[in-house]
């Protein structure tokens, strides 16, 4: 690592990248699940006409070192709209140099101008390593809420 990443609002050229930097997330964590995410459904998501996904890169240059894919949240507990983290990722080669928490600060920093005042995540269970880095910035974890999802299976179903 020579020189540190810039930490920026990705771009639509950024996408394609950034659903490899995902598989790697999933890769880096021992995920049973692949990921499916296209560049081009995050382009879509991201940049087309009803935007709602929010994407920062770490970029190094030749490569991203680093992202963060957020979406718009709402919380009718706390009457605010507010920024879901879906995936934060930094490459094993800059790990250490920060570049988790400035891509974290760098959402929080544009928060304001897109009308959010929250932002949330999920930890897997068994990243303890990362619960320590979540808490050192201030994020708790929420005891009284479990996660559930519906998949598209049994969506559909629901929804027949």
């Amino acid at each position: 690592m020579t020189t540190q990443p810039a930490i920026r609002p990705a771009r639509p050229e950024d996408c394609d990248g950034i659903a490899d930097a995902v598989r790697r997330l999933a890769a880096d964590t021992a995920s049973p699940t692949v990921p499916r995410i296209s560049g081009a459904t995050l382009r879509a998501e991201a940049f087309g006409a009803s935007p709602h996904v929010h994407l920062w890169v770490a970029d190094a240059g030749d490569r991203l070192a680093g992202i963060l894919i957020g979406v718009r949240t709402l919380s009718t507990w706390r009457d605010a709209a507010g920024l879901y983290v879906c995936d934060l990722w930094v490459d094993g080669t800059y790990r250490g140099a920060r570049l988790g928490e400035q891509l974290l600060a760098e959402a929080a920093r544009a928060a304001p101008a897109l009308g959010l005042g929250f932002m949330k995540l999920e930890v897997a269970a068994q990243n303890v390593d990362a619960m320590r880095f979540y808490r050192r910035l201030g994020f708790r974890a929420l005891e009284s809420d479990t996660l559930w999802v519906l998949e598209r299976a049994a969506f559909e179903r629901l929804g027949s």
